[in-house]
């Protein structure tokens, strides 16, 4: 079988968050299991940054081909560029890109799958609300919703893309391919004080102003760093000024941004992993938390509950600050013996909600199937 792969970001990239990590990891596992894998992507990072990569050519990235685009193409470029690939499938991450999302749909040999990956999410859809709608309405009317079947990473986001794309689509339910992280272990809890870490985008989407909102209610001596890039500069903005007025047992730094291979790393610092999404499709960074053996402290919009039941952490109500307050005091308190049950814990939970075996399969059905 011979895939291609289309997303506007793709390794040495990570700025764009979990789909590159999605996308490299099922791209890598076919080119090691005897299938052809290609990508079409762009020669830079989020926020435009550029990447040390060979532009304009097909390179092999890990034994990936992978094109690396750095100029504005039109339909027939794109399509020469596929050509040259002749795919039995083409797998398009994204909706909002005229390279890697239209044009490839409109190419007519091969099949298509277009993977939403959470853009059609009610709380995706609620940021930038009007200009999504307008460009769902074109795509319909365009009849692109027709040119493909889609792919949905939970049960929840099979209901939002028929929701957007009718009742009639055929949507595959298939989750992300993460990295497992090796358990590390814990980092000594005193009783009373507690170190917490948030590795993301800076975006309304991640809720870090909840965090910082809800610290000022406590009384604990709390640690809490934040590392990742920031994607909107007007809301880090508002979440620095909250950082300036926060009481003096709490500490909150920002790190900068952190490189895939530098997660584990920064991981083993702290006692807990803390991002309260308004949503999340899958949640890449949560998973890797939990498989190194950190709790986690999310929102319940995301893939990854039932963490108290399961004493692997804490899911909250996304706006709550009141009950996000309260759970960050109760955490503080967490002595040394039960914060070491609640990392083992949290590795324990992690593997059995995953079967990463299952998970190959059902890409390779869902890539062979007509």
């Amino acid at each position: 079988m011979r895939l291609l792969i289309s997303y506007q970001y793709y390794l040495p990239a990570f700025r764009a968050g979990g789909p590159i990590q999605s996308i490299s990891n099922l791209a890598k596992y076919l080119a090691s299991s005897g299938h052809e894998a290609y990508v079409f992507c762009s020669s830079s990072d989020l926020n435009n940054v550029s990447l040390d990569v060979t532009c304009n050519s097909w390179v092999d990235v890990d034994g990936v081909k992978v094109y690396y685009n750095n100029t504005k193409l039109n339909k027939k470029q794109t399509h020469k560029i596929i050509n040259d690939v002749n795919p039995d499938v083409i797998f398009i991450n994204g909706l909002y890109s005229l390279t890697y999302t239209i044009y490839p749909l409109m190419y007519k040999r091969s099949r298509k799958i277009l993977s939403a990956r959470g853009m059609l999410h009610p709380g995706a859809l609620s940021q930038k609300s009007l200009k999504k709608k307008l460009f769902l309405t074109a795509f319909k009317l365009l009849g692109l919703h027709k040119k493909c079947s889609f792919h949905a990473t939970a049960d929840e986001e099979v209901g939002y893309i028929k929701d957007e794309m009718g009742n009639s689509a055929h949507v595959w339910n298939v989750t992300n391919l993460p990295n497992l992280n090796d358990y590390v272990l814990p980092v000594h809890k005193e009783k009373g004080k507690v170190k917490l870490v948030s590795i993301s985008l800076i975006s309304p989407m991640k809720n870090i102003l909840l965090v910082l909102e809800a610290l000022n209610e406590c009384e604990a001596d709390i640690i809490y760093d934040i590392y990742g890039p920031v994607k909107d500069a007007a809301y880090w903005d508002t979440c620095k000024t909250k950082i300036k007025e926060l009481r003096f047992n709490v500490t909150v730094q920002y790190k900068g941004e952190v490189k895939p291979q530098e997660v584990l790393n920064a991981l083993k610092e702290y006692h807990y992993f803390v991002l309260p999404s308004k949503s999340e499709n899958f949640g890449h960074a949560i998973y890797e938390a939990l498989s190194a053996g950190r709790p986690v402290l999310t929102s319940h919009k995301t893939p990854w509950n039932g963490l108290r039941a399961a004493d692997a952490g804490y899911n909250l109500t996304p706006e709550n600050i009141e009950e996000f307050a309260a759970t960050l005091s109760e955490m503080a308190e967490v002595d040394n013996e039960a914060y070491r049950k609640q990392s083992e814990d949290s590795r324990k939970y992690v593997l059995q909600q995953f079967d990463i075996e299952k998970v190959q399969s059902e890409y390779i059905n869902m890539f062979s199937s007509n």
